[in-house]
């Protein structure tokens, strides 16, 4: 079961960065559906081996300015 949760997440944009430093996301925060500006070259993931593991690491990559794609379980 070595690695079974995976947590993918990309550096955001200087545009995207500088927009939410803005306040302006503040009204897009207010939609349903609005799209985050990333960086595709910095796509990454780590493998872990609890959910847990991985959403303390989310949470870490969220507040150094990166995007989370997405937490996937390859057992559930």
């Amino acid at each position: 079961m070595a690695g079974s949760v995976m947590v993918r997440y990309a550096k955001k944009t200087t545009k995207q960065l500088r927009k939410e430093n803005s306040g302006s996301h503040a009204q897009m925060s207010k939609q349903l559906n609005y799209s985050i500006d990333i960086d595709p070259d910095s796509i990454s993931y780590m493998t872990f081996e609890t959910q847990s593991e991985a959403k303390a690491f989310a949470q870490r990559m969220q507040e150094d300015g990166n995007h989370i794609i997405e937490i996937k379980d390859d057992y559930r």
